[in-house]
């Protein structure tokens, strides 16, 4: 008997460590990382975004070029108000030469979106946007060279190179926690010609779609 007890009861606590598990199930690995992530095309203007990991978590984000004589920084985990976790599969730069930086990731805990428009120009203010619908998260599809984001009653659309712009309304405003945004926003599929989204409503899809030209 006392050996069945003692089975019996680590069967109970590997069923109760699996289930833990699974309760905190994240959108990307969130094994500690610490190098630092380095963008830097191959130009000669010295362009390069940065940034730096302590203690698993991001830290320092510095942008700059050669003709800058200085260079811009956040304390990245403090600037987004959220503790997040980076993973080079899900983090993307795109630098316009020494104009801006497009800055594309999802934070592997919760799996919501960010985009980080990072100026090169001191007086330049820094845009941060959380409600990305980053092309990452395997529900949403958005084209090379497009960003999009949505800020409850609407979806934006951008082009990274021309700065071109479009939108779709909801026509009212939806309640999404960005941190768990596929509770309302299911799918999203956005081209240069077309953005069509599902969002969920009292538990029933409600499809969008508009055409755009980008």
């Amino acid at each position: 008997m006392r050996i069945i007890f003692t089975l019996a009861a680590a069967i109970l606590i590997l069923a109760s460590c699996g289930n833990d598990s699974a309760g905190s199930a994240t959108f990307c690995d969130t094994a500690c990382r610490k190098d630092s992530f380095l963008f830097k095309p191959a130009n000669e203007q010295g362009t390069e975004v940065t940034i730096s990991i302590r203690d698993c978590r991001p830290d320092t984000l510095t942008w700059t070029h050669a003709d800058m004589g200085f260079t811009r920084q956040v304390d990245l985990n403090s600037y987004l108000k959220q503790d997040v976790r980076l993973h080079p599969s899900f983090i993307d730069c795109m630098i316009e030469d020494t104009s801006h930086a497009w800055l594309t990731f999802n934070d592997c805990i919760t799996g919501r979106g960010y985009l980080m428009k990072l100026p090169f120009q001191k007086a330049a203010t820094v845009r941060t946007i959380s409600g990305a619908l980053n092309d990452f998260d395997p529900k949403f599809h958005v084209d090379k060279d497009l960003r999009a984001y949505t800020d409850r009653g609407s979806i934006f659309v951008v082009d990274v190179h021309s700065g071109k712009e479009a939108t779709m309304t909801f026509r009212e405003t939806y309640d999404i926690d960005f941190n768990k945004i596929h509770e309302i926003v299911d799918t999203v599929h956005i081209t240069r010609n077309r953005i069509f989204a599902v969002l969920l409503k009292d538990g029933k899809e409600v499809p969008f779609e508009k055409q755009i030209s980008l």
